[in-house]
């Protein structure tokens, strides 16, 4: 049996990325392809263009199970340009400076490769000294529980948004 590699993301991979990233998210429905692309740059693009180094993808023969993706700081003003409900919790970066955006195939769910993805981009944050990691999500999400079970233990809602924090 193939085993599952973990790896920086390669360009060529983007379409799988694409693919993944829709399907995971709860936005289906665009005016036009200008929204949709949109979409896109705000939760994928963006990172991969300005912080290659912390996108890291799982492959297993050539099939992109999922990937995760990355930045140090998120207090960043291009960021709120494209995330202004990130500022609602500005207080926190601080402590949690660093977020990431996991997603993976609806095939290679419930297998750990979400886990892998997130504990390697939080290896490279531990290896630059960073105090601590944060997510975004719902209150309700069912997500919710694979970040507890990773150490998310800091939570705080605003907006129906649930931060979760973990320090390193």
């Amino acid at each position: 049996m193939p085993e599952t590699v973990i790896l920086n993301f390669a360009q060529s991979y983007l379409t799988q990325v694409s693919e993944i990233f829709f399907e995971a998210s709860t936005k289906k429905e665009f005016k036009d392809q200008h929204e949709k692309d949109a979409f896109f740059w705000k939760y994928v693009g963006f990172y991969l263009i300005n912080f290659p180094e912390y996108a890291w993808l799982a492959v297993d023969e050539g099939k992109v199970l999922g990937y995760v993706l990355g930045m140090p700081r998120s207090q960043d003003p291009d960021l709120y340009a494209i995330q202004p409900h990130l500022k609602a919790f500005e207080e926190h970066f601080t402590v949690y400076p660093a977020h990431l955006h996991v997603n993976c195939h609806v095939d290679a769910r419930g297998r750990g490769v979400g886990k892998k993805l997130v504990l390697r981009l939080m290896s490279h944050f531990k290896e630059q000294h960073l105090p601590g990691l944060h997510i975004m999500t719902g209150p309700t999400s069912a997500n919710k529980a694979f970040y507890q079970k990773l150490a998310f233990d800091f939570e705080v809602e605003r907006n129906s948004i649930l931060f979760m924090g973990v320090r390193f």
